[in-house]
């Protein structure tokens, strides 16, 4: 059965970790970065369940412990591959339903990754959208790894790709 992403869920979650860290997870920060542990924290907020389901670990989304986690679950390109591979006929119609979109697309509680060489390398969250009129003039992302909460999107310099989250299967 198919599930509405809880948006607001997953942007006050985010909001509320953004500068600092929920002790229910490791932290990764020593180890490379955050961003991508932190998002998922968010969007399994955001009523995504964990998927343990997949056939292999790269089709899988978890963690339970530091030594019991996905790659997905903590790197910014396994995310980014879960994500949007989870989408197939050859999956188990569990977790996450998302895709890549255009900027013009993107709403609260969607991702933003930074890329390099077509990987992705860092994460972050979409928690405010700035309006002028009825267009969007700017999103505020939050993240972890170099901790910001509600900073402008406009502002952060790189290559990036958007992935908008519909919802999920459970």
């Amino acid at each position: 059965m198919f599930y509405e992403y809880d948006r607001m869920g997953a942007v006050q979650y985010a909001r509320r970790w953004a500068l600092d860290r929920n002790p229910r997870f490791q932290d990764y920060e020593e180890w490379g970065g955050n961003c991508t542990n932190y998002i998922s924290q968010c969007v399994n907020a955001g009523g995504v369940p964990m998927d343990p389901y997949g056939g292999n670990v790269m089709k899988k989304w978890y963690w339970y412990s530091d030594k019991n986690r996905t790659p997905s679950w903590t790197g910014a390109q396994p995310f980014f591959e879960y994500f949007t591979g989870n989408n197939n006929d050859d999956t188990d119609n569990f977790g996450v339903y998302a895709a890549e979109a255009d900027y013009d697309e993107l709403e609260l509680g969607d991702v933003v990754q930074l890329i390099k060489d077509g990987k992705a390398y860092h994460t972050m969250i979409i928690t405010r959208i700035l309006l002028d009129g009825d267009e969007v003039y700017d999103y505020l992302i939050s993240q972890n790894t170099y901790d910001l909460l509600d900073y402008p999107l406009s502002l952060k310099v790189g290559e990036r790709r958007y992935l908008k989250i519909f919802g999920y299967y459970k």
